[in-house]
């Protein structure tokens, strides 16, 4: 089985999501209009993102308001310095700026995909 067929049946049974879908390569899970969640996975490499992703942000680019990756972010040194690195979970601060911190994810979904929907939901409240 791909991938993404377990992952799209687990968002689509938590009622969170008005739409979940393949859209090219990774999973979107559409919450309203302007917010949603995507995972990227490669089976090949195991590499993953988990983002919450929200159009409305004020930033150029890139609008994911916070996630978990295991990008390295290559030319940040303080990232190196991070125990889990290159894995991390990433937020905005208050100003915008990146906030990088250590993650327990490391590309395994089925588990980490129970992280990924609580802490959306402690964030949608």
């Amino acid at each position: 089985m791909a991938w993404h067929k377990s992952i799209l049946d687990r968002l689509t049974d938590t009622g969170l999501f008005a739409q979940v879908a393949l859209v090219g390569g990774k999973v979107r899970a559409t919450i309203d209009d302007t917010r949603f969640l995507d995972i990227h996975f490669d089976p090949r490499t195991r590499s993953y993102l988990y983002a919450l992703i929200d159009l409305t942000l004020p930033y150029a680019g890139d609008k994911r308001l916070f996630g978990w990756d295991d990008y390295p972010h290559e030319g940040v040194e303080a990232f190196r310095l991070i125990a889990s690195y290159p894995h991390h979970f990433q937020s905005r601060s208050a100003k915008g700026d990146w906030i990088f911190e250590e993650s327990p994810m490391r590309g395994d979904l089925p588990s980490e995909v129970s992280v990924v929907l609580r802490t959306l939901r402690e964030h949608l409240g």
